[in-house]
């Protein structure tokens, strides 16, 4: 179990755990829902900004009380429900409530019945999952969700990263590898399957991946930082580190 509970809270390298979203309406109804309600738009990004001030703080009861404002001022913004759910399952963790981490779990399935593409809210409620021993809960949450969107790449990166945490890193690169097919530029699956490598020893594709994020994005400042531990780890070894 503590791996799985890692997993919900690897830097970023990896994956992210329950983190609150900064509040976006959807695009399309922007334009109608900010001028229908302006006020409303104004208080929910406000109450947005000082809920994850709150949470990033470790204030999780300060956060829910915001991120609650922002709901009321649009309940039908996925975000928002993720973002309370989000301040519930840390607060709920942080003082052992059960209550409160069956409300995250409530929060984050309104988020994804909202949002069916919501990516955070699958993710944290899979770990959720887990970590309340219903890991077979969590891999059929995610595998369901793989199957409705089979052209996108996050479900499979996804349940790649619960199969390694599984120790199935066999499983987890046949996942990652489907989706670098989909987008051989996705970030996030070459960071996975630099991860993936890494872990399983074979530091040289394990850079081969994490040199590409580089070309991609040079902003991955955390990736920069591995690769130079990798070099130093290999000029140590006389360049031979795979197994």
């Amino acid at each position: 179990m503590l791996q799985l509970v890692l997993w919900c809270q690897h830097v970023q390298i990896q994956m992210n755990h329950a983190k609150p979203r900064q509040y976006r309406f959807l695009q399309s109804l922007v334009p109608i829902v900010c001028l229908t309600i302006l006020g409303g738009c104004n208080t929910a990004n406000r109450a947005n900004q000082l809920g994850t001030q709150a949470f990033n703080g470790g204030q999780f009861s300060k956060a829910i009380n915001e991120f609650q404002r922002a709901l009321t001022a649009n309940p039908r913004n996925s975000d928002a429900y993720y973002n309370l759910g989000a301040s519930y399952y840390s607060l709920g963790k942080q003082q052992n409530n059960s209550q409160w981490v069956t409300q995250a779990e409530n929060l984050f399935r309104q988020s994804i019945s909202l949002n069916d593409q919501h990516r955070d809210a699958h993710r944290s409620l899979a770990c959720l999952l887990v970590e309340t021993n219903r890991e077979e809960n969590a891999f059929d949450l995610i595998d369901t969700w793989q199957s409705r969107y089979p052209q996108s790449t996050d479900p499979l990166i996804e349940l790649a990263r619960l199969y390694q945490e599984y120790g199935d890193n066999r499983r987890a690169t046949d996942y990652l590898a489907d989706a670098l097919r989909l987008d051989s530029n996705n970030v996030r699956a070459l960071k996975a399957m630099g991860h993936v490598r890494e872990m399983q020893g074979q530091v040289n594709l394990a850079l081969e991946n994490y040199t590409r994020v580089l070309q991609i994005d040079n902003r991955q400042t955390e990736v920069a930082e591995r690769i130079g531990v990798l070099q130093t780890q290999l000029a140590r070894a006389g360049g031979q580190i795979t197994r």
